[in-house]
Formats: C-alpha cells, sequence, structure tokens
C-alpha cells in the first residue's frame, strides 16, 4: 500500500500525536509540512521532523506542500477558518474534535467540503479502541434484541477538570465551546454511532457548582506558586507533579529534569481554581429521545478520582454493561450465562485507551481504499454536533429542544 503524505498545522497536544504517529509507523505516513505559531513547539516540530516547518498556515498554503491529508489540529474556534482554506486549496483533511465551536461553523464546514469536493474525516477516536470496537460488535451482532435504553457516564476527574475546563483553553464558553461538546462529543458520537439511529430531541440540565469564587479557601492567593493552602487537591503544583501530559500546555520541556515547575509559575495553570475566569459547567446531565422510541441518558461531571466512561445498554433479549479505563465489558443474556471481555491483553497504550493510534492506522487504510472500520466522515459527525448544541440549549432555556 501507498505511503501517505501528511501535513499538520497545529503542533499541539493533538497534532503532535499525529505527527509523530509517523516516526513510529513511517511506512504509513511521512509528514511532508508542519505550522504552529507557538515558536517553541515549532522548534520542538524541527527538532523531531526533516519537514518543511512555517508559523502561518498561510505561508504553508502558499508554498503547495504536497499532501495526501492534512490534520487540521489548532485551535475550536479556529477550525472553520483553517479547514475551509485547506479544502479550498485542495486538501482532504483529517479534523480535530469538536469540528467547530458553533453549529453555524460546523455546518459551513460541512458545506465547504460539499463545494470544494474534499473529505473530512473527524477524529472521534473513541471508536477505534478496543473496548468500543468490541462493543459496537456485540451491538452489531443482534444479541441483544431491540436496544431499548441506553444510559452513559463520562467522569472526567477532578484534575483534569481543572486543568481544561477551569485553567485551560476550554474554561469559558465565548472564548472555546460549552463543555458538553468540548468534552463529550466524543460520547455523543459513540451514542449516534452505536444505534445508528437520529436523535430527535433532547432535555439537559447542569450548571458550574463548585469551581465560583464563592468556594475559594479563606486567605487564598490569586496563584498556586503564591499560595498558602497546602491541603488543597487542585493545587496546581501537586497536579503537574503527577500529570506529566498535561505540563505540555505551559511547556515543550515537560520532563522532571526540565524547567516545567518555573514555566508554570504565574501561568494561567497556576492560577486558582476558584478564581479563574471559567463559566462552563462542572456537571451536567442530558436525556435523549431517537427514533423508534429508544432513550439515553448521559451524565457528565468534574468530581472523580479517576477518568473513566462506563456504559449500560437495555435490550429486549440481553443487557451490556462496561467501563473502557476498567477494562471490561460483560454480556448478561436473559436466563443464560453472563459472558465477560476482558481487554487487559489489548492495546491500549497511547491515548484515549489505544483509540489515537488505531485511528491513523485506519486512516492508512482508508487512504488505500481498504476497509478501515471506525472510519467517521463529516456528515455523520454533524449529527453528534447537533446533540451537543441542543443538549446546551436545552440547560440555558429548560425547554426540550428539538435537533
Amino acid at each position: 500500500m501507498k505511503t501517505q503524505k501528511i501535513a499538520v498545522v497545529g503542533y499541539g497536544q493533538r497534532g503532535s500525536i499525529y505527527a509523530n504517529y509517523a516516526l513510529q509507523k513511517p511506512e504509513e505516513f511521512v509528514v511532508t509540512a508542519i505550522v504552529d505559531n507557538d515558536p517553541d513547539r515549532l522548534d520542538l516540530a524541527k527538532s523531531l521532523h526533516t519537514c518543511p516547518t512555517f508559523s502561518d498556515y498561510k505561508d504553508f498554503l502558499a508554498a503547495g506542500i504536497e499532501a495526501d491529508i492534512v490534520a487540521v489540529a489548532t485551535q475550536d474556534k479556529d477550525h472553520r477558518e483553517h479547514a475551509i482554506a485547506c479544502m479550498a486549496a485542495g486538501y482532504d483533511l483529517l479534523l480535530e474534535k469538536p469540528i467547530a465551536t458553533s453549529l453555524e461553523d460546523c455546518e459551513a464546514i460541512y458545506e465547504a467540503s460539499v463545494k470544494y469536493g474534499r473529505k473530512i474525516i473527524v477524529c472521534h477516536v473513541l471508536r477505534y479502541t478496543p473496548f468500543y470496537s468490541k462493543l459496537k460488535e456485540v451491538v452489531d451482532s443482534g444479541v441483544l434484541g431491540e436496544i431499548v435504553t441506553m444510559n452513559t457516564t463520562e467522569c472526567v476527574g477532578y484534575y483534569h477538570q481543572a486543568h481544561s475546563f477551569v485553567r485551560g483553553p476550554w474554561r469559558n464558553s465565548y472564548e472555546a465551546c460549552p463543555m458538553i461538546l468540548a468534552k463529550c462529543c466524543h460520547d455523543m458520537d459513540m451514542i449516534r454511532y452505536i444505534l445508528g439511529k437520529k436523535c430527535l430531541s433532547v432535555s439537559s440540565f447542569g450548571g458550574l457548582t463548585h469551581f465560583t469564587g464563592n468556594n475559594a479557601p479563606e486567605g487564598s492567593a490569586d496563584y498556586c506558586s503564591d499560595c498558602g493552602c497546602t491541603d488543597c487537591v487542585y493545587k496546581a503544583q501537586t497536579i503537574y507533579e503527577r500529570e506529566e501530559f498535561f505540563r505540555g500546555y505551559f511547556t515543550t520541556d515537560v520532563s522532571n529534569e526540565g524547567n516545567w515547575r518555573e514555566k508554570l509559575v504565574h501561568s494561567p495553570y497556576d492560577r486558582c481554581v476558584y478564581k479563574c475566569d471559567n463559566d462552563v459547567v462542572d456537571h451536567q446531565v442530558c436525556i435523549f429521545e431517537f427514533e423508534n422510541g429508544v432513550t439515553v441518558s448521559h451524565t457528565m461531571n468534574a468530581f472523580s478520582k479517576e477518568i473513566y466512561r462506563d456504559i449500560k445498554i437495555h435490550g429486549t433479549k440481553a443487557e451490556l454493561v462496561g467501563n473502557m479505563e476498567a477494562l471490561y465489558l460483560e454480556l448478561r443474556p436473559f436466563g443464560s450465562d453472563v459472558v465477560r471481555y476482558d481487554f487487559s491483553d489489548a492495546n491500549t497504550s497511547g491515548n484515549h485507551g489505544g483509540g489515537d493510534i488505531s485511528m491513523m492506522h485506519s486512516l492508512y487504510l482508508e487512504r488505500n481504499g481498504k476497509p478501515a472500520p471506525g472510519i467517521t466522515y463529516i456528515d455523520v459527525s454533524i449529527d453528534s454536533h447537533r446533540m451537543s448544541f441542543g443538549a446546551e440549549k436545552s440547560r440555558l432555556t429548560g425547554k426540550v429542544v428539538k435537533i
């Protein structure tokens, strides 16, 4: 099969994963260009890749770099501009989720793909994990009978909430997008994918309860590095001492021997979680109605010790229960023995339970015209985005929203 040429626009946490996959699998991908407006990230890209680099995507487009596909992994609010420009220049896209931060922008990107005749594959990486791949296989086998209802939960993790949705880029719905889209468009896509049906309406409730000024400890400082509250579980230095992956948001020198501690001081990620400009929710519940009367509930909350997703699917012949991070799935047929699927020996390395790596391999297959299970084109992905935007509208208005 043909090695695919990929250019990466946005060499942050997501874009670097896609570019660096080519270093591990050179027979599948070769990186032909990298674009990022952060000088430190561009220097890091230059140290790892031999391709041309650009600080402005317009210079990249003007250079006419050859690529079979362009990965757009810039900030969500910039997707419309970057995606449409790349398609106008003749490139197919691997587009980081969410598609965009408003339904109008999502639809504009989709319409541009039709106008320019370009493919857009959206990075719904959970589809490719061993856990969800098996789950989809079991559902499609028909062993559950007719699916009646489904319950899904995403526990964000207290430290992930603090990093991404209180201090980080997705903390403010005006600057980014509603949290139900930023964090749960994975889950919305999986619900849509598993059921294979259209969502008809949604009702949603939730809000920002804990991460507000009213809950700031007495005597707390604006920055953790200046604060005497030593027992706060959200203290930035404590979180980033343990979570090396998140250090990449404020420095490229992420190792324990690096200068990340100095870079953290008085950065946005050093701020007190009770004194930020965040407005996104820290908990939300959604109830969806699908075709044929199927109902689904989804709960997202910040208040969990670890990050995990679980799922329960109830059919007329059996139920299916599992937890992705606990690496198990149980099929519970009515009147017969439980079948347990264990994923402890599966390839779950990398991010998203092995989904990032598997998605890139599926992309390679798709580009070579081979069967590529899980590949998500924008015309389907936009359905799950409509679910998220509808849920947020319902939360804000207190009304049932038709999708």
